[in-house]
């Protein structure tokens, strides 16, 4: 007998679930600042103000807990993740391995079209609202790093970041953060890290996006992970 898949049966793939819907707000809530840090999330007010039952709210936060946004207390309940130091030594420890080894296959595999998305993501920092927030800085931060990772064409390691990279908005506008030039300096940083990445010379990328990293990690008067 055959051991493909004839017979199972399977029907079509939903393309969205509730749960997915109410993830996505509440995610954006926590990375608008509409939410803060340790605040609790009670599942029946959120059901009450998104108009779903509590079983979508639940799987929402669960998923959200294993993105690091959200914390799951069996006896608390839930509420928005708080960093520790230690754990913001090591997002940070973790996110420079994984930034370099994206930005060595940029060098090797980014077509032009990626360069040009790191622009126009750089550009909509005049669009942002006055006076600037860490919250709105932040999510840009991530999303201009998301496009370096995308630069990389390397799959694993893309995934490899969707798995930070919510734990990385959460250090930027909690703990990383705490000088004014993080919000005054961020689109002219990383118009200096674009043209080095724009030459595709691997060596100085690399060590534009080490310092880079850092750089931004000694905001908060952090010596470096330890």
């Amino acid at each position: 007998m055959s051991a493909g898949t004839d017979g199972i049966g399977l029907g079509p793939a939903a393309r969205r679930v509730l749960s997915d819907e109410v993830a996505d707000a509440l995610r954006d809530a926590i990375m608008t600042g509409r939410f803060e840090s340790g605040q609790r999330l009670i599942e029946h007010e959120l059901a009450t103000q998104l108009a779903v039952s509590r079983g979508p709210v639940r799987e929402a936060l669960s998923r959200l807990s294993q993105e690091g946004l959200v914390v799951v207390d069996r006896h608390r309940g839930a509420s928005v993740a708080t960093l520790s130091g230690e754990e913001a030594d090591q997002i940070y420890s973790l996110r420079t391995v994984l930034e370099e080894l994206a930005v060595e296959w940029l060098c090797r595999l980014a077509a032009s079209a990626d360069f040009d998305r790191m622009e126009q993501v750089l550009s909509r920092y005049d669009d942002l609202p006055r006076p600037l927030t860490l919250q709105a800085v932040a999510a840009l931060d991530v999303e201009f790093h998301d496009a370096i990772f995308r630069a990389s064409h390397h799959e694993p390691l893309c995934r490899a970041w969707e798995g930070l990279r919510s734990q990385l908005y959460l250090y930027l506008a909690q703990l990383g953060a705490m000088d004014d030039d993080f919000t005054t300096g961020w689109q002219d940083r990383h118009r200096r890290l674009l043209r080095v990445l724009r030459t595709r010379k691997s060596t100085a990328a690399v060590k534009a996006i080490g310092a880079h990293t850092t750089g931004i990690y000694e905001l908060d008067g952090r010596d470096g992970p330890g």
